[in-house]
Parts: C-alpha cells; structure tokens; sequence
C-alpha cells in the first residue's frame, strides 16, 4: 500500500524524536518506510512479522535503510521490557484475533515517555471507488478465513476508540486523512492485487471452496480495473498507555 499521500500524518510527526522504532506486524514494510523518511530523527528500527514471505517483500521495500526485520509474534515478542521509543501498529488490528495479547505486548516492551501510533483503515464512508477496494479486501480476508488465518472486516472509528479507550490508553491526537481516499491505484498495483489474491486462492487448490474463490476474485479483478479502485480512509491515532 502506498503511504506517499499520508500528507497529514507525515506533518504531525516530522517534530519527533523517534529513537528505537519498532513497526508491529511489518508487512511489506510500506508504512516504516514512511515514516523513517517522515520523523525528524530516529537511531534505529526494527520491523517485526510471523509472515515469512512478507518479511522477505519488506526487505526489498527498506533495502536502503539499516531496518533490522525479525521473524516473530506480535503476541510474543522476542525484545526486553521497555525497549522501544517509538512504536507503529499500521493496519493491523483487524488481522489479529486477540487484541488483548497484542495490546499487553505493546505496553510491555514501550518505554515510558515515548509515541505509540496506529493507523488503520475504516469500515465506513465509502464511495463507489472506496466501495471496489473493500470487495476486495473481504475477498482477502475470506480467503484468509478459510485457510485458517485470522482476518476480520476493518472496524469504525467508533470501535477503534473504544477499543483503544477500554486497553486503557489515551489518545493525545487522533483524525482521519481523507487524502488516502483520494489516492488512485494505478493498472500495475491492481495487477499486484490480482497477483496476490491469485496466490491465496492457489492454497485452496483440490478442495471443495477452490472454484467458487476463483470465479469470485476473477470477478472483482475485472471490477478493479474496469471500473477504477480507490483506498478507503484511514484514521490515526497518536496513544500514550495510561
């Protein structure tokens, strides 16, 4: 995913400090790429993910900075209590299924005074482009579902502030970056979609469900880039633990 157009949140973080970063959940390492080159300092990151394969598109996405990426749990992680300045959780939380755990983590190995930042996308305010990613990604999360990986729908801003409220943190900063929505996929990032989405549906290959994903995802691909794709808003929220 492309944070370049994060104007937002790239202006209200470009005054920190960031020290020892730790990005959770790492991905293919779209959102630490941005914001190393978006805090004012930092001294070193880590990027940590249980996908393998991820890890490995992650290293190609952050082959010019000295990011550290560590094969890991984000419900157990492997660092000592209190280590990290910065942390950043982007698009995360509707992939794990136990909050708690994740949640407990994050406070354990934040060191007292620093920045926790999550970003995650919303289920709600969608245009018709807004709309044509979403049957995408609930096509990635019922694959996902089905082959035994948790993947629930994005949740509302009203249930990310209560979630984050009832995990006893508070919220310094919080807003929506309506810029993402704007952010037009272009013809080769719809066709990494489709790659990945391909690869998924490959898993269920032999099994009853197989045909029906592929008909399925063929049919939103064609959508996709019939019809154009927007990403769907985000929400930032800039935390303290109380």
């Amino acid at each position: 995913m492309n944070y370049e157009n994060m104007h937002t949140l790239r202006n209200r973080i470009n005054n920190i400090d960031a020290g020892t970063i730790l990005d959770v959940a790492v991905g293919r390492g779209d959102f630490l790429k941005f914001a190393l080159h978006s805090f004012k300092t930092w001294q070193r990151a880590i990027g940590i993910d249980i996908n393998a394969e991820m890890l490995a598109e992650a290293s190609k996405v952050l082959y010019d900075s000295s990011a550290v990426l560590i094969m890991g749990s984000a419900l157990q992680m492997p660092f000592i209590d209190q280590y990290f300045t910065t942390i950043t959780v982007s698009n995360t939380l509707h992939h794990i299924e136990s909050l708690n755990t994740l949640f407990s983590e994050i406070k354990r190995v934040f060191k007292p005074g620093g920045t926790i930042i999550i970003n995650e996308m919303l289920n709600e305010n969608y245009n018709t482009l807004n709309e044509n990613y979403m049957l995408y990604h609930r096509l990635t999360a019922d694959i996902d579902n089905q082959n035994g990986i948790f993947h629930r729908e994005p949740f509302s801003l009203k249930e990310i502030i209560s979630l984050l409220q009832s995990f006893s943190f508070t919220i310094t900063d919080q807003f929506v970056h309506s810029e993402v929505c704007e952010n037009v996929i272009n013809n080769s990032e719809i066709d990494a979609m489709a790659e990945r989405l391909r690869k998924k549906i490959s898993l269920m290959h032999g099994t009853d469900h197989y045909y029906f994903f592929k008909n399925k995802a063929d049919e939103i691909i064609n959508i996709l880039r019939t019809k154009g794709v927007h990403l769907p808003q985000h929400a930032v929220f800039i935390l303290k633990p109380v």
